[in-house]
Protein backbone atom coordinates (compact mmCIF):
# COMPACT_ATOMS: atom_id res chain seq x y z
CA UNK A 1 0.00 0.00 0.00
CA UNK A 2 1.32 3.44 -0.95
CA UNK A 3 2.17 5.73 1.93
CA UNK A 4 3.79 9.11 2.08
CA UNK A 5 5.84 7.80 5.00
CA UNK A 6 8.08 5.77 2.67
CA UNK A 7 11.52 7.31 2.00
CA UNK A 8 11.99 9.09 -1.33
CA UNK A 9 14.52 7.35 -3.56
CA UNK A 10 16.86 9.53 -5.58
CA UNK A 11 17.48 8.95 -9.28
CA UNK A 12 21.12 9.79 -8.53
CA UNK A 13 21.60 6.20 -7.38
CA UNK A 14 21.30 5.02 -11.00
CA UNK A 15 24.37 4.78 -13.22
CA UNK A 16 24.36 5.82 -16.89
CA UNK A 17 26.95 3.31 -18.13
CA UNK A 18 27.16 4.29 -21.80
CA UNK A 19 27.26 8.05 -21.25
CA UNK A 20 29.65 7.69 -18.33
CA UNK A 21 32.02 5.47 -20.33
CA UNK A 22 32.66 8.24 -22.86
CA UNK A 23 35.34 10.89 -22.32
CA UNK A 24 34.42 14.54 -23.01
CA UNK A 25 33.86 15.02 -26.74
CA UNK A 26 37.00 16.31 -28.42
CA UNK A 27 35.50 19.49 -29.81
CA UNK A 28 33.81 20.69 -26.63
CA UNK A 29 36.75 20.26 -24.26
CA UNK A 30 37.78 23.90 -24.67
CA UNK A 31 34.33 25.45 -25.08
CA UNK A 32 34.43 26.94 -21.59
CA UNK A 33 37.78 28.57 -22.30
CA UNK A 34 36.49 30.07 -25.55
CA UNK A 35 33.33 31.30 -23.87
CA UNK A 36 35.33 33.02 -21.14
CA UNK A 37 37.62 34.76 -23.64
CA UNK A 38 34.75 35.75 -25.92
CA UNK A 39 32.99 37.32 -22.93
CA UNK A 40 35.83 39.84 -22.72
CA UNK A 41 35.01 41.03 -26.24
CA UNK A 42 38.00 39.31 -27.84
CA UNK A 43 37.98 38.29 -31.51
CA UNK A 44 38.83 34.59 -31.60
CA UNK A 45 39.96 33.05 -34.87
CA UNK A 46 38.41 29.61 -34.43
CA UNK A 47 40.25 26.88 -36.31
CA UNK A 48 39.04 24.10 -34.03
CA UNK A 49 35.94 22.40 -35.42
CA UNK A 50 36.17 21.13 -39.02
CA UNK A 51 32.98 22.94 -39.99
CA UNK A 52 33.17 23.95 -43.68
CA UNK A 53 32.78 27.71 -44.02
CA UNK A 54 31.60 27.82 -47.62
CA UNK A 55 27.87 27.66 -48.41
CA UNK A 56 26.33 24.64 -50.06
CA UNK A 57 26.54 25.21 -53.85
CA UNK A 58 23.44 26.97 -55.18
CA UNK A 59 22.45 24.24 -57.70
CA UNK A 60 22.23 21.73 -54.84
CA UNK A 61 20.11 24.11 -52.78
CA UNK A 62 17.92 24.79 -55.83
CA UNK A 63 17.21 21.07 -56.12
CA UNK A 64 16.21 21.03 -52.45
CA UNK A 65 13.79 23.93 -52.98
CA UNK A 66 12.26 22.35 -56.08
CA UNK A 67 11.47 19.10 -54.29
CA UNK A 68 10.47 20.66 -50.96
CA UNK A 69 7.26 22.12 -52.43
CA UNK A 70 6.03 18.68 -53.54
CA UNK A 71 3.59 17.46 -50.92
CA UNK A 72 4.33 13.74 -51.19
CA UNK A 73 7.97 14.42 -50.31
CA UNK A 74 6.86 15.42 -46.81
CA UNK A 75 5.80 11.89 -45.92
CA UNK A 76 7.75 8.98 -44.42
CA UNK A 77 10.07 7.28 -46.88
CA UNK A 78 11.89 3.93 -47.07
CA UNK A 79 14.35 3.36 -44.27
CA UNK A 80 17.10 2.44 -46.71
CA UNK A 81 16.77 5.92 -48.27
CA UNK A 82 14.94 6.98 -51.41
CA UNK A 83 15.77 4.88 -54.46
CA UNK A 84 17.14 7.79 -56.57
CA UNK A 85 19.77 8.52 -53.89
CA UNK A 86 20.75 4.87 -53.52
CA UNK A 87 21.07 4.64 -57.30
CA UNK A 88 23.15 7.82 -57.39
CA UNK A 89 25.43 6.41 -54.66
CA UNK A 90 25.86 3.19 -56.63
CA UNK A 91 26.65 5.17 -59.79
CA UNK A 92 29.16 7.27 -57.81
CA UNK A 93 31.02 4.09 -56.86
CA UNK A 94 30.84 2.66 -60.37
CA UNK A 95 32.22 5.85 -61.92
CA UNK A 96 35.06 6.34 -59.45
CA UNK A 97 36.05 2.83 -58.48
CA UNK A 98 34.50 0.50 -61.04
CA UNK A 99 32.55 -1.45 -58.41
CA UNK A 100 28.85 -2.32 -58.50
CA UNK A 101 26.46 -2.51 -55.55
CA UNK A 102 22.99 -3.96 -55.21
CA UNK A 103 20.96 -0.92 -54.13
CA UNK A 104 18.45 -3.13 -52.32
CA UNK A 105 20.94 -5.21 -50.33
CA UNK A 106 24.33 -3.49 -50.26
CA UNK A 107 23.51 0.20 -49.80
CA UNK A 108 21.78 2.21 -47.09
CA UNK A 109 21.39 5.97 -46.63
CA UNK A 110 22.25 7.30 -43.18
CA UNK A 111 21.69 10.57 -41.32
CA UNK A 112 25.35 11.51 -41.57
CA UNK A 113 28.35 9.20 -41.26
CA UNK A 114 28.41 9.44 -37.45
CA UNK A 115 24.88 8.09 -37.20
CA UNK A 116 25.62 5.26 -39.63
CA UNK A 117 28.81 4.18 -37.88
CA UNK A 118 27.24 4.44 -34.44
CA UNK A 119 24.18 2.43 -35.30
CA UNK A 120 26.21 -0.16 -37.19
CA UNK A 121 28.29 -0.70 -34.06
CA UNK A 122 25.13 -0.84 -31.96
CA UNK A 123 23.74 -3.48 -34.34
CA UNK A 124 26.80 -5.76 -34.48
CA UNK A 125 28.81 -5.24 -31.27
CA UNK A 126 28.12 -6.13 -27.65
CA UNK A 127 29.89 -6.44 -24.33
CA UNK A 128 32.86 -8.74 -24.62
CA UNK A 129 33.50 -7.85 -28.27
CA UNK A 130 36.63 -5.93 -29.27
CA UNK A 131 36.94 -3.21 -31.89
CA UNK A 132 40.35 -2.06 -33.12
CA UNK A 133 40.45 1.67 -33.86
CA UNK A 134 43.16 4.18 -34.81
CA UNK A 135 44.94 6.38 -32.28
CA UNK A 136 44.57 9.28 -32.80
CA UNK A 137 41.19 9.16 -34.52
CA UNK A 138 38.03 11.11 -35.25
CA UNK A 139 36.21 10.72 -31.90
CA UNK A 140 33.27 8.67 -33.18
CA UNK A 141 35.61 5.95 -34.45
CA UNK A 142 36.38 5.06 -30.84
CA UNK A 143 33.11 6.36 -29.42
CA UNK A 144 30.75 4.23 -31.52
CA UNK A 145 32.11 0.87 -30.31
CA UNK A 146 32.16 2.15 -26.72
CA UNK A 147 28.53 3.24 -26.98
CA UNK A 148 27.72 -0.28 -28.15
CA UNK A 149 29.40 -1.68 -25.03
CA UNK A 150 32.42 -3.17 -26.80
CA UNK A 151 36.03 -3.01 -25.68
CA UNK A 152 38.25 -0.68 -27.71
CA UNK A 153 41.83 -1.53 -28.60
CA UNK A 154 44.06 1.00 -30.34
CA UNK A 155 46.47 0.84 -33.24
CA UNK A 156 48.95 3.60 -33.96
CA UNK A 157 47.99 6.08 -36.69
CA UNK A 158 50.97 8.20 -37.67
CA UNK A 159 52.75 9.34 -40.80
CA UNK A 160 55.78 7.17 -40.03
CA UNK A 161 53.85 3.90 -39.60
CA UNK A 162 52.54 1.61 -42.34
CA UNK A 163 48.81 1.19 -41.71
CA UNK A 164 48.84 -2.54 -42.47
CA UNK A 165 51.70 -3.09 -40.01
CA UNK A 166 50.00 -1.05 -37.29
CA UNK A 167 46.74 -2.97 -37.68
CA UNK A 168 48.53 -6.33 -37.77
CA UNK A 169 50.34 -5.43 -34.54
CA UNK A 170 47.06 -4.38 -32.93
CA UNK A 171 45.32 -7.60 -33.92
CA UNK A 172 48.24 -9.68 -32.63
CA UNK A 173 48.22 -7.79 -29.33
CA UNK A 174 44.50 -8.45 -28.84
CA UNK A 175 44.86 -12.12 -29.72
CA UNK A 176 47.74 -12.55 -27.25
CA UNK A 177 45.36 -11.31 -24.55
CA UNK A 178 43.04 -14.21 -25.36
CA UNK A 179 40.46 -12.23 -27.35
CA UNK A 180 39.68 -11.67 -31.02
CA UNK A 181 39.13 -8.46 -32.93
CA UNK A 182 35.57 -8.41 -34.24
CA UNK A 183 35.69 -5.05 -36.05
CA UNK A 184 38.52 -2.92 -37.44
CA UNK A 185 37.78 0.75 -38.14
CA UNK A 186 39.92 2.70 -40.61
CA UNK A 187 39.83 6.19 -42.08
CA UNK A 188 41.93 7.40 -45.04
CA UNK A 189 42.60 10.21 -45.77
CA UNK A 190 42.86 10.28 -42.01
CA UNK A 191 41.38 12.76 -39.59
CA UNK A 192 43.19 14.26 -37.69
CA UNK A 193 46.66 13.45 -39.05
CA UNK A 194 45.99 14.15 -42.74
CA UNK A 195 47.68 10.88 -43.71
CA UNK A 196 46.84 9.49 -47.14
CA UNK A 197 47.66 6.02 -48.39
CA UNK A 198 48.16 4.51 -51.82
CA UNK A 199 45.99 1.89 -53.46
CA UNK A 200 48.71 -0.66 -52.69
CA UNK A 201 48.83 0.31 -49.03
CA UNK A 202 45.06 0.05 -48.85
CA UNK A 203 45.26 -3.42 -50.37
CA UNK A 204 47.77 -4.54 -47.76
CA UNK A 205 45.57 -3.15 -44.98
CA UNK A 206 42.47 -4.90 -46.28
CA UNK A 207 44.33 -8.19 -46.62
CA UNK A 208 45.47 -8.03 -42.98
CA UNK A 209 41.88 -7.58 -41.81
CA UNK A 210 40.65 -10.34 -44.13
CA UNK A 211 43.17 -12.85 -42.79
CA UNK A 212 42.22 -12.07 -39.19
CA UNK A 213 38.56 -12.91 -39.70
CA UNK A 214 37.48 -9.47 -38.45
CA UNK A 215 34.99 -7.18 -40.13
CA UNK A 216 36.13 -3.87 -41.63
CA UNK A 217 34.49 -0.44 -41.48
CA UNK A 218 36.26 2.20 -43.57
CA UNK A 219 35.36 5.89 -43.33
CA UNK A 220 36.08 7.60 -46.64
CA UNK A 221 34.69 11.01 -45.74
CA UNK A 222 37.65 12.75 -47.41
CA UNK A 223 37.54 10.75 -50.65
CA UNK A 224 37.83 13.98 -52.66
CA UNK A 225 40.57 15.50 -50.49
CA UNK A 226 43.56 13.31 -51.27
CA UNK A 227 46.02 15.97 -52.44
CA UNK A 228 48.19 13.42 -54.28
CA UNK A 229 45.49 11.88 -56.47
CA UNK A 230 42.02 12.85 -57.60
CA UNK A 231 40.24 10.17 -55.57
CA UNK A 232 41.43 8.51 -52.39
CA UNK A 233 41.47 4.71 -52.67
CA UNK A 234 38.40 2.70 -51.67
CA UNK A 235 38.55 -0.65 -49.90
CA UNK A 236 36.58 -1.95 -52.89
CA UNK A 237 39.24 -0.81 -55.37
CA UNK A 238 42.47 -1.76 -53.65
CA UNK A 239 43.77 -4.58 -55.84
CA UNK A 240 41.67 -7.29 -54.22
CA UNK A 241 38.50 -8.50 -55.97
CA UNK A 242 35.61 -6.32 -54.81
CA UNK A 243 33.47 -9.41 -54.16
CA UNK A 244 36.09 -10.68 -51.70
CA UNK A 245 36.11 -7.39 -49.81
CA UNK A 246 32.31 -7.40 -49.74
CA UNK A 247 32.49 -10.61 -47.72
CA UNK A 248 33.64 -8.68 -44.63
CA UNK A 249 33.79 -4.95 -45.34
CA UNK A 250 31.66 -1.82 -45.55
CA UNK A 251 32.56 1.77 -46.38
CA UNK A 252 30.84 5.03 -45.46
CA UNK A 253 30.93 8.31 -47.35
CA UNK A 254 29.47 11.61 -46.16
CA UNK A 255 28.09 14.46 -48.26
CA UNK A 256 29.37 16.95 -45.66
CA UNK A 257 32.86 17.73 -46.91
CA UNK A 258 32.95 17.17 -50.68
CA UNK A 259 29.79 19.16 -51.32
CA UNK A 260 29.75 21.58 -48.35
CA UNK A 261 26.65 19.93 -46.89
CA UNK A 262 27.60 19.37 -43.21
CA UNK A 263 24.29 20.45 -41.71
CA UNK A 264 22.26 18.35 -44.15
CA UNK A 265 23.20 15.11 -42.34
CA UNK A 266 23.35 12.74 -45.30
CA UNK A 267 25.76 9.90 -45.90
CA UNK A 268 25.63 6.35 -47.19
CA UNK A 269 27.15 3.00 -46.31
CA UNK A 270 27.94 0.34 -48.89
CA UNK A 271 29.33 -3.17 -48.87
CA UNK A 272 28.64 -6.45 -47.11
CA UNK A 273 24.93 -7.23 -47.35
CA UNK A 274 24.72 -8.70 -43.84
CA UNK A 275 26.33 -5.64 -42.24
CA UNK A 276 24.25 -3.23 -44.32
CA UNK A 277 21.16 -5.29 -43.49
CA UNK A 278 21.92 -5.17 -39.77
CA UNK A 279 22.25 -1.38 -39.92
CA UNK A 280 19.03 -1.06 -41.90
CA UNK A 281 17.22 -3.35 -39.47
CA UNK A 282 18.18 -1.37 -36.38
CA UNK A 283 17.35 1.90 -38.16
CA UNK A 284 13.80 0.68 -38.74
CA UNK A 285 13.37 1.03 -34.98
CA UNK A 286 15.20 4.33 -34.66
CA UNK A 287 14.31 6.64 -37.55
CA UNK A 288 12.57 7.12 -40.87
CA UNK A 289 15.56 8.71 -42.53
CA UNK A 290 16.42 12.22 -43.65
CA UNK A 291 13.80 14.58 -45.13
CA UNK A 292 13.26 13.37 -48.72
CA UNK A 293 14.01 16.72 -50.47
CA UNK A 294 17.44 16.70 -48.82
CA UNK A 295 17.99 13.25 -50.26
CA UNK A 296 16.90 14.34 -53.75
CA UNK A 297 19.35 17.22 -53.59
CA UNK A 298 22.10 14.86 -52.42
CA UNK A 299 21.40 12.57 -55.36
CA UNK A 300 21.77 15.53 -57.72
CA UNK A 301 25.09 16.42 -56.07
CA UNK A 302 26.48 12.91 -56.48
CA UNK A 303 25.50 12.89 -60.14
CA UNK A 304 26.53 16.44 -61.04
CA UNK A 305 28.75 17.85 -58.32
CA UNK A 306 32.29 16.71 -59.16
CA UNK A 307 33.25 20.27 -60.07
CA UNK A 308 32.29 21.47 -56.59
CA UNK A 309 34.46 18.82 -54.96
CA UNK A 310 37.39 19.73 -57.20
CA UNK A 311 37.06 23.43 -56.35
CA UNK A 312 36.96 22.64 -52.63
CA UNK A 313 39.99 20.38 -52.93
CA UNK A 314 41.94 23.23 -54.55
CA UNK A 315 40.72 25.61 -51.84
CA UNK A 316 41.97 23.37 -49.03
CA UNK A 317 45.33 22.86 -50.73
CA UNK A 318 45.75 26.64 -50.90
CA UNK A 319 44.75 27.11 -47.27
CA UNK A 320 47.00 24.27 -46.11
CA UNK A 321 49.97 25.84 -47.85
CA UNK A 322 49.19 29.24 -46.34
CA UNK A 323 48.74 27.90 -42.82
CA UNK A 324 51.82 25.65 -42.82
CA UNK A 325 54.00 28.44 -44.21
CA UNK A 326 52.53 30.98 -41.77
CA UNK A 327 53.08 28.77 -38.75
CA UNK A 328 56.66 28.05 -39.75
CA UNK A 329 57.19 31.78 -40.23
CA UNK A 330 55.81 32.37 -36.74
CA UNK A 331 58.42 30.01 -35.31
CA UNK A 332 56.28 26.89 -35.01
CA UNK A 333 58.69 24.03 -35.63
CA UNK A 334 57.90 20.74 -37.32
CA UNK A 335 54.81 21.88 -39.24
CA UNK A 336 54.31 20.15 -42.59
CA UNK A 337 51.55 20.49 -45.15
CA UNK A 338 49.00 17.68 -44.99
CA UNK A 339 48.66 15.22 -47.86
CA UNK A 340 44.90 15.26 -47.55
CA UNK A 341 41.77 16.22 -45.54
CA UNK A 342 41.04 19.78 -44.39
CA UNK A 343 43.36 19.89 -41.38
CA UNK A 344 46.92 20.62 -40.34
CA UNK A 345 48.20 18.32 -37.60
CA UNK A 346 50.94 20.22 -35.80
CA UNK A 347 53.37 18.94 -33.14
CA UNK A 348 53.35 21.16 -30.06
CA UNK A 349 56.58 23.19 -29.80
CA UNK A 350 58.23 23.46 -26.38
CA UNK A 351 57.89 27.24 -26.48
CA UNK A 352 54.11 26.78 -26.40
CA UNK A 353 53.75 24.03 -23.81
CA UNK A 354 55.39 21.02 -22.23
CA UNK A 355 52.19 19.97 -20.47
CA UNK A 356 50.23 18.51 -23.37
CA UNK A 357 47.67 19.56 -25.93
CA UNK A 358 44.97 20.86 -23.60
CA UNK A 359 47.39 23.30 -21.98
CA UNK A 360 48.70 24.34 -25.41
CA UNK A 361 45.19 24.90 -26.72
CA UNK A 362 44.21 26.93 -23.65
CA UNK A 363 47.25 29.17 -24.06
CA UNK A 364 46.50 29.74 -27.75
CA UNK A 365 42.92 30.73 -26.96
CA UNK A 366 43.68 32.91 -23.94
CA UNK A 367 46.87 34.60 -25.13
CA UNK A 368 46.75 34.53 -28.95
CA UNK A 369 42.95 34.40 -29.38
CA UNK A 370 43.36 31.49 -31.81
CA UNK A 371 41.33 28.34 -31.17
CA UNK A 372 42.46 24.88 -32.26
CA UNK A 373 41.44 21.34 -31.34
CA UNK A 374 43.57 19.68 -28.64
CA UNK A 375 45.11 16.44 -29.83
CA UNK A 376 44.05 14.60 -26.66
CA UNK A 377 40.48 14.88 -27.93
CA UNK A 378 41.41 12.40 -30.66
CA UNK A 379 42.95 9.83 -28.36
CA UNK A 380 45.97 9.40 -26.08
CA UNK A 381 48.28 9.23 -29.08
CA UNK A 382 47.30 12.76 -30.05
CA UNK A 383 48.36 14.62 -26.92
CA UNK A 384 51.62 15.80 -28.49
CA UNK A 385 49.76 17.65 -31.26
CA UNK A 386 46.99 20.16 -31.94
CA UNK A 387 44.76 20.23 -34.99
CA UNK A 388 44.07 23.29 -37.12
CA UNK A 389 40.96 23.19 -39.34
CA UNK A 390 41.30 24.89 -42.74
CA UNK A 391 38.08 26.88 -42.42
CA UNK A 392 39.38 30.42 -42.96
CA UNK A 393 40.78 32.17 -46.03
CA UNK A 394 44.49 33.18 -46.30
CA UNK A 395 44.10 36.73 -44.86
CA UNK A 396 42.48 35.38 -41.70
CA UNK A 397 45.00 32.53 -41.58
CA UNK A 398 47.81 35.09 -41.82
CA UNK A 399 46.31 37.04 -38.91
CA UNK A 400 46.14 33.86 -36.81
CA UNK A 401 49.80 33.10 -37.54
CA UNK A 402 50.82 36.67 -36.66
CA UNK A 403 49.06 36.35 -33.30
CA UNK A 404 50.81 33.05 -32.64
CA UNK A 405 54.13 34.61 -33.64
CA UNK A 406 53.63 37.39 -31.10
CA UNK A 407 52.85 34.79 -28.42
CA UNK A 408 56.00 32.86 -29.24
CA UNK A 409 58.08 36.04 -29.11
CA UNK A 410 57.12 36.86 -25.50
CA UNK A 411 59.31 34.30 -23.72
CA UNK A 412 62.22 35.11 -26.05
CA UNK A 413 62.19 38.80 -25.08
CA UNK A 414 61.83 37.92 -21.39
CA UNK A 415 64.79 35.57 -21.60
CA UNK A 416 67.00 38.32 -23.04
CA UNK A 417 65.94 40.97 -20.58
Amino acid sequence: MFTSELPVKSMMSWSFPRAESLPPYGFVITDAVKARVLATGADIIDLGLGNPDQPTPKPIVDRLLETAVIGKNHRYHPGRGILPLREAAAAWYAKRYGVKFDVEQELVITMGAKEGMSHLCLAILDRGDTALVPDPCYPIHAGAPRIAGADVALYRAALDVEPADAIAEGIERVEKSGKRVKLVITNYPQNPTGQVISREQMGALVRVVQRSGAMLLHDIAYADFDFRSRYAPSIFDCGLPADEVKEFGVETFSMSKSYNMPGWRIAFMAGNARLVGALHHIKTYLDYGTFAPLQYAAAWALENGDRFAEELRDLYVLRAQALAAGLRGAGWEGVTEPSGTMFVWAPIPRVLSTKGSLDATTRLIEQAHVAVAPGIGFGPGGDTHVRFALIEDPPRIAEACERIGRLFAVPKRAAGA
